[in-house]
């Protein structure tokens, strides 16, 4: 095997090739975003439009699209990167905060009952506890006739 373009170890150098294409390019894909604030910027962009023209009203589907992100693999792919997950949590945090005020505010009890049931791990049941105990009863002695019934003559 030719070891043009690789150090001692074998691997790539960062004038091959490959190598240049591994650090450009997220699955062959030229990336997006370079740096995490790059991203948060975009994102914060779509919630100042959503602000302005959509009443506050976040979509997700609609961020990602937004962003370019016209898959979910390529937001897991963001996600999942060490560089920009700190970025797509914080970005998920305030699509997340806007949902739970929607839902605590939608006027029932319906949304809250949700949250608590999906994020906390409420549930609808109720729990009885029986505690079957022996219990001796003692009457005292038993009952004895104060006198022998007399016999008929």
């Amino acid at each position: 095997m030719s070891q043009e373009g690789r150090d001692e170890k074998g691997k790539f150098t960062e004038k091959n090739a490959w190598q240049m294409l591994r650090k450009n390019y997220n699955g062959g894909r030229p990336r997006i975003y370079n740096t995490p604030d790059e991203l948060i910027e975009t994102a914060m962009e779509y919630f100042e439009w959503a602000d302005e023209t959509q009443k506050g009203k976040y979509a997700e589907a609609h961020l990602r699209l937004h962003l370019r992100f016209y898959s979910r693999t390529s937001w897991k792919e963001y996600k999942e990167n060490p560089l920009f997950a700190n970025a797509i949590y914080i970005i998920e945090s305030i699509l997340e905060g806007d949902n739970e005020q929607k839902l605590m505010w939608a006027g029932s009890t319906q949304g809250a009952i949700f949250k608590l049931k999906n994020k906390h791990n409420w549930k609808d049941e109720s729990t009885q506890t029986n505690i079957n105990q022996q219990v001796a009863v003692d009457f005292g002695n038993t009952i004895q006739p104060t006198s022998e019934p007399k016999e008929n003559t």
